[in-house]
């Protein structure tokens, strides 16, 4: 986790396809494989998907020595509004102008401008976008965060052990205070703006995403020392992640016993902030960089051209999705929706479709798309700030 770390890199494009599979998971029992295999596949088995984006993030922002180097907080704010604020209200308003414009229209059909702005502030431009609001988050409270790694990563592995454990208990007790409709001071009455805005709390604080944030960070510090400890490491890595796989489905089995519906379970009972769900993302994260360290490790004890050949063509997919994973994550739910409607004028309902099937063509229209839009960028500059915040190279 070097200058460029192609672990972090793939890892970035394994939590997109990730992404994915949680928005297309609530059309398998609607597609003509309703299996329960799937559905834990998809709704259950991706819960890693949007906490390892924050750890990448972390990761991105201490790694090669950055609390040694100056922070200079304003040059830090302008130069993420551009990479990540820019595109995250260029993508908003485009979702919103597709799909949510009547929104923005009280009963007299006047415009309602603290509508709109609650839906940017909230990340409600589409489903998937908050996901951008928190990092902005994690970047106003930039300080914090750095003095935190800092004080962790200064201590004994045992310390950082320790401190790191607590941070996610603190964090789990956090969401589960939190997971509940609060009960107001009565002078919030008649401010709907603030009522929504306390309400929607888990949209845009980072706090709850604080300690997979932090682990990135403490992770980048001690990157060495990490990939050694994971190539060494390879099967225990394996077996503590295969154990959250088997909390995870012991814990569904209990919901579906006690009669809650299939569909309402990954999304109110075992999202990613429950202790499950944490557990889940923190094996994962150690498995998978196990996986992925390993594979580097063959890449490097290649001798031969042919070996460095086929290795190349093993690993280019990963590498194209990871280069793409962005803009994939930002254009996939147009390409989700369009589908359903092209299989509607085609004749096809989604009942007719396997839900792999489903998955593989919103995917590959959205990596194609990707690619066309990276190469526009590359050619205008101002198309690659505003839709991907940086002009690729």
């Amino acid at each position: 986790m070097s200058n460029r770390n192609i672990v972090v890199d793939r890892l970035r494009a394994l939590a997109m396809l990730g992404v994915l599979g949680i928005h297309i998971g609530p059309f398998v029992f609607a597609s003509s494989t309703p299996r329960l295999d799937l559905f834990l596949l998809f709704q259950v088995f991706t819960r890693f998907a949007v906490p390892s984006f924050f750890f990448i993030s972390g990761y991105g922002l201490f790694c090669n020595d950055a609390l040694h180097r100056p922070f200079h907080y304003f040059n830090f704010i302008k130069k993420h509004l551009i990479t990540v604020g820019l595109p995250y209200f260029v993508w908003s308003f485009f979702y919103i102008a597709m799909w949510q414009w009547e929104d923005m229209y009280r009963p007299d059909r006047s415009f309602s401008v603290s509508v709109l702005i609650v839906k940017f502030l909230l990340g409600e431009g589409c489903y998937h976008i908050y996901f951008m609001v928190i990092l902005l988050y994690f970047y106003f409270s930039m300080p914090f965060w750095r003095w935190l790694v800092r004080w962790i990563s200064e201590k004994s592995a045992a310390g950082i052990a320790a401190s790191l454990s607590v941070l996610a208990a603190l964090q789990i007790l956090l969401y589960q205070w939190s997971a509940t409709y609060w009960n107001y001071p009565p002078w919030t009455r008649g401010h709907a703006m603030i009522i929504r805005l306390l309400n929607e709390r888990m949209n845009y604080l980072p706090l709850f995403y604080g300690f997979i944030f932090v682990l990135g960070g403490v992770c980048a510090i001690h990157e060495k020392k990490l990939r050694s400890w994971l190539q060494c490491h390879f099967t225990s890595s394996l077996g503590v992640f295969l154990l959250s796989c088997a909390v995870l489905v012991w814990k569904f089995k209990q919901y579906v016993l006690a009669g809650i519906p299939l569909e309402d379970i990954p999304a109110k009972y075992m999202t990613q902030l429950t202790p499950e769900g944490l557990l889940y993302t923190v094996c994962w994260l150690l498995f998978f960089s196990a996986v992925l360290e390993k594979l580097e490790d063959r890449v490097d004890e290649e001798e031969t051209d042919l070996a460095e050949k086929k290795s190349e063509s093993r690993r280019s997919f990963l590498d194209v999705l990871s280069e793409y994973s962005m803009i994939i994550y930002l254009i996939h739910p147009l390409f989700l929706y369009y589908w359903l409607e092209w299989f509607r004028l085609l004749g096809f309902s989604i009942a007719q479709i396997p839900v792999l099937v489903f998955y593989i063509l919103v995917l590959v229209t959205s990596l194609l798309a990707g690619m066309v839009i990276h190469k526009l960028a590359k050619k205008y500059r101002p198309v690659g700030l505003a839709l991907l915040g940086r002009q690729p190279q």
